[in-house]
């Protein structure tokens, strides 16, 4: 097995640090304060809720995963935590299934996977609206504690129904025997909907957002996986590995699982360098559509950008003259779409940088202008 994962979460075994984030959210849960975890995208956010949750008292705590990525209305929204619901057996089926009927849900499994899947022959959404309470109110009649986490929360401020925050929030204080984690890849979005005084889910939970791992942490972590699987490495590559993409783990995770795949038992300079030099090229062509897909200035600051790996300042006239930019006013409209594109990314202290590691070194190569 390949213990450097980037889809699927392997064990505590294989989990390298968030030891200081874990304890943080285990102990969120277990005195019944609900929590926002937010994150850049592929920082392992995903990972560690499925740690915490994996770390629950079996004995106490039920725990539910739900995400919520691609949904666009609270039929939606039904749909996954009623699948969620029928995977985990929380409740008796019979009652499930008279709960199902009234929602006017059929299931059905998926033919690959297996996995249930609930349709809902429903076009009013106020139908569904009248019968979540059903489900919320049978999970807080539960044996053992639940805690439901909501992944990429982020996409309930885009359901087409104006009232789904509120919704969900009133089903939130209806039922505070339930704990609740909600979490998202979005920080701006997710920012707004929990710190936003006009919004329902306003200063409701405790914030915690996610950073990089620590990279002597990171180093030392993957060197003990090293060690347990008998490869013999040389530990300044596994330092550079890190520094090349920023400790950022869904890219480090992705260089980490090519090398240890791509070696036998001992890892060099030479494997690593084979690995690189592949991802980059597999990547070169998303790098290049850029420059078709963006506006022209657009593309002037994001290979700007990818030039100095992080800018501090980028309203500023030297960065500005140094690329032969555009006005202040112009910039920070550019920098805001791309921003919004989450084609870069704000590393706050350290500043702005290209999101996706490896197009950020394809644009290293192409020339400015």
């Amino acid at each position: 097995m390949n213990p450097f994962q980037t889809n699927a979460y392997r064990g505590p075994e294989y989990f390298i640090d968030r030891k200081s984030e874990s304890r943080t959210l285990i102990e969120a849960i277990y005195n019944e304060r609900n929590t926002t975890l937010f994150s850049h995208r592929r920082l392992g956010k995903t990972m560690l809720l499925h740690h915490v949750l994996g770390q629950l008292d079996s004995s106490r705590y039920t725990p539910l995963y739900i995400d919520l990525f691609a949904t666009r209305n609270l039929i939606h929204f039904a749909q996954k935590l009623t699948e969620a619901l029928y995977g985990k057996k929380i409740l008796h089926q019979n009652r499930l299934s008279k709960i199902m009927g009234s929602l006017g849900a059929s299931l059905s499994f998926d033919s690959l996977t297996g996995n249930p899947q609930v349709n809902f022959n429903i076009t009013e959404p106020s139908s569904v609206l009248k019968s979540l309470p059903q489900l919320f109110k049978l999970l807080s009649e539960s044996k053992k504690k639940v805690a439901i986490v909501f992944d990429e929360f982020q996409e309930v401020g885009a359901y087409e129904e104006d009232y789904a925050e509120a919704s969900i929030r009133t089903l939130m204080q209806e039922y505070p025997d339930l704990v609740f984690l909600f979490s998202g890849s979005r920080k701006s979005m997710m920012r707004e909907i929990f710190t936003d005084a006009n919004r329902p889910f306003f200063q409701s939970t405790q914030l915690m957002e996610l950073h990089e791992i620590d990279q002597l942490t990171y180093a030392n972590e993957v060197g003990l996986i090293l060690d347990k699987f008998k490869k013999t490495f040389d530990p300044q590559l596994i330092v550079q590995v890190l520094e090349d993409t920023y400790c950022h783990t869904g890219f480090t995770h992705m260089v980490l699982s090519r090398i240890f795949s791509e070696s036998e038992d001992h890892i060099d300079f030479r494997v690593y360098e084979k690995v690189w030099a592949d991802i980059l090229e597999n990547h070169k062509s998303m790098a290049r559509e850029q420059e078709y897909l963006l506006p022209r200035l657009q593309w002037k600051v994001l290979t700007a950008i990818a030039h100095e790996g992080y800018v501090k300042a980028p309203m500023s006239q030297s960065f500005i003259s140094k690329y032969k930019l555009s006005a202040p006013s112009s910039m920070s409209r550019a920098i805001k779409a791309l921003l919004d594109k989450g084609l870069i990314i704000d590393s706050e202290n350290k500043g702005l940088r290209v999101y996706n590691v490896f197009i950020e070194k394809n644009l290293k190569t192409f020339p400015l202008g």
